[in-house]
């Protein structure tokens, strides 16, 4: 019985890992559904400013740490800080989607069989052409170390130019987000959102990772893209991109480093009730 459970356990994490096993992937490749970007072509279902438009209004309806406006001495700001409530904010940001979007997305067990957890459409409607949640973790570039934070690790996500995007939420991946997050910040000011790591979400939407790959009855509704956030992204609304790069700032990366955001865009109308699928196949011809 004892190695018949572990075997079931092995099959399980197989079945959950194998669509991030690239030789598995090109073997399998020609019985799967994808999707096909043109070589040069960018991967986009909607335009970069509509984007952009997008997370500008869902931040700016998010309960804020501060204002811009505002003229808070630091001591204030940690007391500030400090005294936050993660559970009623992340309640005020979920109804605030709700008003804002139409819509509210949350995590709960898939209806695949095998599929774990997966994103449900709570409320609403989600129209066609919608940012409906986010990809988020630890931004790495081609060239940098994330073989141990890959052991087991079904949440890496492999953006169309290599860069990757860990979005795992324990162990050795959550240490290094909470690190690099805490790295990064402005004396008591965030500068990108951890709280995805947490059970109460300041940005609602931050759970794109756990939307499940399609299956051939159940065709996929929404589609990956990616987004680079403009240097001039107010600074008061970065604390809720739930995105941080693995290595630190250089004096050059100031003016020339966007960070990596990918965003998952409603390819139809999503339905109240209706849980999320992606593609993890996208082929570049």
């Amino acid at each position: 019985n004892g190695m018949f459970s572990l075997f079931q356990r092995i099959k399980l994490k197989w079945l959950q890992y194998r669509y991030r096993f690239v030789p598995w992937i090109a073997l399998n490749l020609n019985q799967r559904s994808a999707r096909t970007v043109d070589q040069g072509h960018s991967d986009k279902l909607i335009a970069d400013h509509v984007v952009l438009h997008s997370i500008l209004g869902l931040f700016s309806g998010f309960h804020q740490f501060y204002q811009p406006e505002q003229k808070i001495c630091l001591e204030t700001a940690y007391k500030a800080l400090a005294s936050r409530d993660p559970a009623k904010i992340a309640r005020q940001n979920s109804q605030a989607t709700g008003a804002l979007l139409g819509f509210t997305v949350e995590r709960g067990p898939s209806t695949l069989p095998q599929g774990g957890t997966g994103v449900f459409v709570t409320s609403g409607c989600v129209p066609k052409g919608s940012v409906v949640a986010f990809y988020p973790g630890t931004v790495y570039y081609p060239h940098e170390a994330i073989f141990f934070q890959s052991i087991g690790n079904s949440f890496i996500f492999r953006c169309i130019d290599g860069v990757l995007i860990d979005g795992n939420d324990r162990g050795l991946s959550k240490m290094i987000f909470n690190s690099c997050s805490q790295r990064d910040r402005q004396g008591p000011f965030n500068v990108c959102d951890s709280s995805w790591l947490t059970a109460c979400l300041q940005n609602p939407l931050a759970i794109g990772q756990y939307v499940n790959n399609q299956s051939k009855e159940l065709p996929a509704n929404v589609a990956y893209q990616e987004f680079s956030v403009p240097m001039d992204f107010p600074f008061h609304l970065r604390q809720f991109l739930p995105n941080v790069f693995y290595s630190p700032h250089s004096a050059e990366d100031l003016t020339q480093r966007a960070l990596r955001l990918v965003v998952l865009v409603s390819v139809r109308d999503i339905r109240v009730g209706e849980e999320l699928f992606s593609t993890y196949f996208t082929v570049v011809r």
